[in-house]
């Protein structure tokens, strides 16, 4: 059964005349892997978030004419909102409110196979919904009180605070069997250093073919799909003719919350660890997109910790762009990013010798 859904956003960079389409194109394809029909795109440009409803009320009144006349089941922000927000939006709307945040977690609790995985992806979920719950049932107390006595506790209190408690407990235990994950994981990745054969770690945005070039530099057979988030758990797989790990792992999105990043720890252990991280774009990306994603992943990069040396760009699908290899992608490249890159195409084998040599001759310069 279709669930038809709109999308929303609020610009407040009135300025911006060029990333935030790319931003929503992007947002909108996410919305649409979950299986939502996107029936209509939503924006308002307003310098500073409404407080209660992110847009302003008016706009949101409208809004909730069209979601009563169009038989709208959900609306999709693209901006990250507030516990608050949430709950006053749907009681306006009168339909289910999702956010750029929840709307990832729905992918990737599709995606999810491995033990790992599931425990990162139930962290990010409670982390989230764990303010939701306390401004949702704390609203519905609020409204009983009056009825009760200033400074009664009925039963809705004491359910209240048992399910806070309950969540409470969840994300403890969660978080302990993660942390035993991760020191599990943290014994291997030193197990593999002690062999003295290099980690190379693939990194970038999904869809940008990290998978295919993974299974193409180690003889693999990885599923690869145009579905975003397929790999959530770290793949490994030694590419004998070169002597070196090459480790297939999450891909990112822009926009992307940090603090759902920071849920896979897992993952972030495992670009720590590696000797080179190749940096994997689609160059059949508009040079706009291709910026942005860029810049997104290096950041991401930087806050994990990982030093700019050990990073090389490997510009993936180079079999689909043509002359604007030349005359426009690595131009662009070697003007905005003090970075070395490589073409390569996954799909068809192309320089992926070069993306070797480059890759033996950056671990021997970093050794």
């Amino acid at each position: 059964m279709v669930t038809r859904a709109f999308v929303a956003m609020l610009r407040t960079k009135i300025h911006d005349h060029i990333e935030w389409p790319a931003e929503l194109a992007e947002f909108r394809q996410l919305v649409e892997a979950v299986r939502f029909e996107v029936v209509d795109t939503i924006i308002q440009t307003r310098i500073h978030r409404h407080s209660a409803y992110l847009m302003g009320k008016g706009r949101v009144e409208e809004m909730a004419e069209r979601v009563a006349s169009e038989e709208i089941e959900v609306v999709a922000f693209y901006n990250v909102l507030t516990s608050m927000q949430k709950y006053k939006l749907q009681k306006i709307l009168c339909c289910e409110v999702i956010d750029r945040y929840e709307v990832v977690l729905r992918i990737f609790e599709r995606e999810a196979r491995d033990r790992v995985s599931k425990l990162q992806l139930e962290l990010a979920s409670l982390q989230k919904s764990y303010p939701f719950i306390k401004v949702t049932v704390g609203e519905q107390l609020k409204r009983e009180k009056p009825s009760r006595g200033e400074h009664s506790r009925g039963g809705g209190e004491y359910a209240y605070h048992s399910k806070l408690q309950q969540v409470d407990k969840r994300i403890t235990k969660v978080k302990r069997e993660l942390a035993k994950l991760r020191r599990e994981n943290r014994s291997r990745l030193r197990a593999r250093r002690e062999l003295g054969i290099p980690m190379v770690c693939l990194v970038g945005c999904y869809n940008a073919g990290k998978t295919s070039l993974f299974n193409a530099l180690t003889g693999g057979e990885k599923e690869v799909s145009e579905r975003p988030f397929t790999t959530l758990a770290s793949k490994v797989s030694q590419a004998s003719n070169l002597g070196v790990f090459f480790v297939d792992t999450i891909g990112f999105a822009l926009g992307l919350d940090p603090v759902l990043i920071s849920a896979f720890q897992l993952n972030l252990d495992d670009m720590r660890a590696a000797d080179i991280v190749v940096l994997v774009l689609d160059a059949a990306d508009d040079i706009v997109l291709l910026h942005m994603k860029l810049q997104r992943v290096i950041s991401i990069l930087d806050d994990t910790g990982i030093d700019r040396r050990r990073l090389i760009i490997a510009l993936n699908k180079v079999d689909l762009v043509g002359e604007r290899l030349t005359n426009q992608i690595i131009p662009f490249i070697e003007k905005n990013f003090d970075l070395e890159w490589v073409a390569v195409s996954a799909a068809t084998g192309y320089n992926l010798s070069e993306l070797e040599i480059l890759i033996r001759k950056r671990y021997a310069e970093l050794k």
